[in-house]
């Protein structure tokens, strides 16, 4: 069987599948007992159904936080990248709390980055001082701004990478060296200790 077709079977798709895609996906604390109900199953089926789709990586139930509801800012970098920086650049946006996912894309560009500013100063700052022009190997960029949209845009946060409490941001860049942190047109990285946006841990 191909690698492919193998993936889709573990799936299983039928009718109880499907509407436990489509409860967990509008709200992932929906119990197994109501989604047993509403199919005529017991909590228990429902539960070994849930725990073998994550199991086999199929999803992953998770908090995302709501971007719109805030008015963050978010973009979408396309970038042509240098084959030999390729690996270096990818490693320095997982690392980077405003990059909320990259992926490879075919065409005039091989990568894409979603990433989020608290504000429009802060969103300016990352894409012209952290993101784009001091990172070597960058041929060229083409930025997209994600402007209002009809529906609440939840992702996840990149909790992992918060409150470092580093001297430099990932991608090398020191906040309190920085003309717009200092002149309080940017709030930092998160990931720096000189962070001053919502995002800092409250003592």
């Amino acid at each position: 069987m191909k690698e492919k077709e193998r993936k889709f079977k573990d799936l299983k798709n039928d009718r109880i599948n499907f509407y436990i895609l489509d409860t967990l996906t509008k709200d992932g604390r929906t119990s197994y007992s109501k989604i047993a109900r509403h199919l005529g199953l017991t909590h228990v089926s429902i539960k070994k159904r849930i725990e073998n789709l994550i199991n086999k990586n199929i999803i992953k139930v998770r908090a995302e936080f709501n971007f719109s509801k805030f008015n963050m800012k978010l973009g979408l970098l396309l970038l042509e990248l240098e084959y030999q920086e390729i690996d270096k650049i990818l490693s320095i946006y997982d690392k980077c709390p405003r990059v909320l996912y990259s992926f490879n894309i075919m065409g005039k560009y091989n990568l894409a980055v979603l990433f989020y500013g608290e504000d429009q100063h802060t969103f300016e700052t990352i894409l012209n001082s952290c993101m784009l022009y001091n990172l070597k190997g960058i041929r060229k960029s083409n930025l997209l701004l994600i402007g209002n949209v009809n529906k609440p845009l939840f992702f996840p946060l990149k909790h992992n990478t918060f409150y470092i409490n580093s001297e430099n941001a990932p991608c090398g860049i020191c906040c309190k060296d920085c003309e717009k942190f200092k002149i309080k047109q940017c709030i930092g990285c998160p990931a720096s200790k000189h962070y001053i946006g919502p995002f800092k841990a409250q003592e």
